[in-house]
């Protein structure tokens, strides 16, 4: 967390790993997690905690804002970023590197956060 949250932890749901997260303007936390289960390939999650929830020792969970599947053109998605455009929308970055597998590509997913 930011320095003045302390230490907390984020509720585990389901198989996934967190891989990244990143503060919004508002000071929410979102979560990027991953799941690879075989034969099946990779799911990707991404969370979205809110701010006033994170403080030292806190337990806490987020809505989660998508959740999909290699049916979404999604794969290994491990860094996050978050930004915003010209006009002030929020931006959100997802990428996925190949690891210099054939099996894996390497992709960068824009998304704006709609309110």
């Amino acid at each position: 967390g930011g320095p003045e949250a302390g230490a907390f932890l984020i509720e585990s749901a389901g198989n996934y790993g967190i891989t990244d997260a990143a503060f919004l303007p508002d000071g929410d936390l979102l979560v990027l997690e991953r799941s690879l289960r075989f034969p099946f390939g990779f799911t990707m999650r991404l969370r979205r905690i809110a701010g006033q929830d994170l403080a030292p020792g806190a337990t806490v969970d987020g809505e989660i804002l998508v959740e999909a599947d290699l049916r979404y053109q999604i794969d290994n998605m491990e860094g996050l970023a978050v930004g915003r455009n010209e006009v002030g929308e929020t931006i959100i970055a997802i990428v996925s590197d190949d690891n210099e597998s054939p099996l894996q590509r390497t992709l960068l997913l824009y998304f704006a956060l709609k309110d």
